[in-house]
C-alpha cells in the first residue's frame, strides 16, 4: 500500500476543506507514493516518538502538531539561527535516517464531529450522562447530570484523562453543571473563546494549556479553569484515529505512538 493510499483514506473520513483555510494539511515529508507497512498515529513529532515509530517499523506518520519549532527573532535574547536549531536538527536526522513519510492532520481531525479532538476530549472522561447544550465548531458546552463542585470535577477530569497533574484556578467550592472543553492550545492562542464560551452557558472551562492573561480574563467572568496540558487533551482523539484507520485498512499496521511531554517520563 502507499501513502497516498492511506492518506484517502484520512481524507475521506475528516476532508482537508472542513479544516481551517490555510493551515498545514496534508504530505509534509517523504513521497506520497512510498510503499508503507505500517502507520504511527501520534500527537508530535519528535525525538522520542520518532525512535518508537522507527522500532515499530511503522515507515508512514500522521501527526497532528506541526513537525519544526519555528525560527525566532528576538531582542530581547540571542538564540540559535533557523539552521542551528537543536530539536529541528535532531529529529531532520531521525527522519531522514529512517526514511519516514509525514501527513499532517489537524483542524480537519478537530473539528470532525464525533470522533475527532474535541469531541473526543469530552468523551474520554467517562462522565455517562453528559448532554450537549450548546456547540460551535471546535467546542462544545457540556451539562453533567447533576450539579458537582469544581475540585470534584477536577476528579473527574484527572480520571478520565489519566493525568493527575491538572492545576485547579479559582473557586474549588463552587458547584457548576455546565462546561466547556477548550483542546490543545485554545487556551495561550484564542483569546476571547472563555467568553464565548460562558455566552453559550458554560460554568467551567478545561483547557489543554493557556496563557495567565487568557486565564485571568476567565476569572474575571467567574469560570473556574482546570488545566491539563495540550497533549493530554488532544490524544484521546489521536487514539481513536488510530482506532478507526486500523479498522478502514485491516491489512495494514496502525497503531498509536506516545508522544508529547509525557513520553519522556515524569509524573
Amino acid at each position: 500500500m502507499k501513502a497516498r493510499d492511506v492518506a484517502e483514506v484520512l481524507e475521506r473520513i475528516a476532508p482537508l476543506d472542513s479544516g481551517i483555510t490555510g493551515d498545514q494539511l496534508g504530505f509534509v515529508w517523504g513521497e506520497p507514493d512510498s510503499e508503507v507497512n505500517g502507520v504511527g498515529c501520534l500527537w508530535c513529532v519528535h525525538t522520542a516518538s520518532l525512535r518508537e515509530c522507527a522500532e515499530g517499523g511503522l515507515d508512514m506518520i500522521v501527526c497532528h502538531e506541526a513537525i519544526w519549532l519555528p525560527g525566532q527573532t528576538s531582542k530581547w535574547y540571542q538564540g540559535p539561527g533557523s539552521s542551528d536549531i537543536f530539536s529541528n536538527r535532531e529529529r531532520r536526522e531521525l527522519i531522514q535516517k529512517h526514511a519516514v513519510v509525514i501527513y499532517r492532520s489537524h483542524s480537519n481531525w478537530d473539528a470532525l464531529p464525533k470522533d475527532g479532538i474535541a469531541d473526543a476530549a469530552v468523551a474520554a472522561l467517562g462522565i455517562e450522562g453528559l448532554k450537549t447544550v450548546a456547540r460551535q465548531k471546535f467546542f462544545s458546552v457540556q451539562e453533567l447530570p447533576k450539579a458537582v463542585t469544581v475540585r470534584d470535577f477536577q476528579g473527574l477530569v484527572e480520571g478520565g484523562l489519566g493525568f493527575l497533574g491538572c492545576r485547579l484556578f479559582g473557586d474549588a467550592a463552587k458547584r457548576i453543571r455546565r462546561f466547556a472543553f477548550l483542546i490543545g492550545g485554545f487556551g495561550e492562542n484564542q483569546i476571547h473563546m472563555p467568553q464565548a464560551a460562558m455566552e453559550m452557558g458554560a460554568e467551567a472551562l478545561v483547557i489543554g494549556e493557556m496563557s495567565e492573561y487568557i486565564l485571568v480574563a476567565a476569572l474575571e467572568m467567574g469560570l473556574p479553569v482546570i488545566e491539563t496540558l495540550h497533549s493530554m487533551s488532544e490524544i484521546p482523539g489521536i487514539r481513536r484515529q488510530a482506532a478507526i484507520l486500523g479498522e478502514r485498512l485491516p491489512e495494514l499496521r496502525v497503531e498509536y505512538v506516545p508522544s508529547g511531554a509525557m513520553s519522556f517520563g515524569g509524573g
